[in-house]
Protein backbone atom coordinates (compact mmCIF):
# COMPACT_ATOMS: atom_id res chain seq x y z
CA UNK A 1 0.00 0.00 0.00
CA UNK A 2 1.64 3.64 -0.80
CA UNK A 3 2.11 5.70 1.84
CA UNK A 4 4.29 8.09 3.53
CA UNK A 5 5.67 5.00 5.91
CA UNK A 6 6.73 3.21 2.59
CA UNK A 7 8.18 6.53 1.06
CA UNK A 8 11.89 6.93 0.76
CA UNK A 9 11.50 10.07 1.10
CA UNK A 10 9.57 10.47 4.55
CA UNK A 11 11.61 10.23 7.87
CA UNK A 12 9.75 8.86 10.55
CA UNK A 13 9.50 10.81 14.52
CA UNK A 14 8.65 9.70 17.56
CA UNK A 15 5.32 10.78 17.97
CA UNK A 16 2.29 9.12 17.46
CA UNK A 17 -1.50 9.93 16.34
CA UNK A 18 -4.34 7.79 18.09
CA UNK A 19 -5.73 5.84 15.38
CA UNK A 20 -3.98 2.96 13.23
CA UNK A 21 -2.07 2.79 10.34
CA UNK A 22 -4.16 0.63 7.37
CA UNK A 23 -0.41 -0.16 5.88
CA UNK A 24 0.97 -1.23 9.30
CA UNK A 25 -0.38 -4.34 11.23
CA UNK A 26 -1.36 -2.83 14.71
CA UNK A 27 0.79 0.05 14.80
CA UNK A 28 -0.54 3.88 15.01
CA UNK A 29 -0.61 6.40 12.69
CA UNK A 30 3.18 7.91 12.94
CA UNK A 31 4.55 11.60 12.50
CA UNK A 32 7.66 12.17 10.25
CA UNK A 33 9.44 14.87 8.01
CA UNK A 34 8.39 14.88 3.58
CA UNK A 35 12.23 15.53 2.26
CA UNK A 36 11.10 14.95 -1.37
CA UNK A 37 11.72 18.54 -1.85
CA UNK A 38 13.47 21.40 0.53
CA UNK A 39 11.74 23.28 2.80
CA UNK A 40 10.41 26.68 1.68
CA UNK A 41 11.02 29.42 4.01
CA UNK A 42 7.95 31.32 5.37
CA UNK A 43 6.60 34.66 3.72
CA UNK A 44 5.97 37.58 5.97
CA UNK A 45 2.57 37.64 7.89
CA UNK A 46 2.05 34.02 7.44
CA UNK A 47 2.88 32.98 10.70
CA UNK A 48 0.00 31.85 13.55
CA UNK A 49 -2.80 34.70 14.39
CA UNK A 50 -0.99 37.04 11.93
CA UNK A 51 2.13 37.22 14.10
CA UNK A 52 5.60 37.53 12.03
CA UNK A 53 7.12 34.24 11.51
CA UNK A 54 10.71 33.97 12.41
CA UNK A 55 12.27 33.21 9.23
CA UNK A 56 12.73 29.86 10.00
CA UNK A 57 12.10 26.78 7.24
CA UNK A 58 11.57 23.30 8.04
CA UNK A 59 10.71 19.93 6.46
CA UNK A 60 6.40 19.57 6.54
CA UNK A 61 5.37 17.16 8.61
CA UNK A 62 3.16 14.30 7.84
CA UNK A 63 1.28 11.55 9.03
CA UNK A 64 2.47 7.96 8.38
CA UNK A 65 -1.07 7.08 6.36
CA UNK A 66 -0.72 10.09 4.05
CA UNK A 67 0.06 10.12 0.07
CA UNK A 68 1.41 13.38 -2.02
CA UNK A 69 1.01 10.88 -5.25
CA UNK A 70 4.94 11.27 -5.77
CA UNK A 71 5.76 8.69 -4.23
CA UNK A 72 9.24 6.58 -4.04
CA UNK A 73 9.25 3.12 -2.80
CA UNK A 74 11.69 2.73 0.09
CA UNK A 75 12.40 -0.85 -1.73
CA UNK A 76 12.78 -1.63 -4.87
Amino acid sequence: MKGCRNCANWQALEEFLDRLDPAAKDQKVQIGRCKRYAPRPLTPGAGANGAEPDGDSRWPRVASDDWCGEWDPQFD
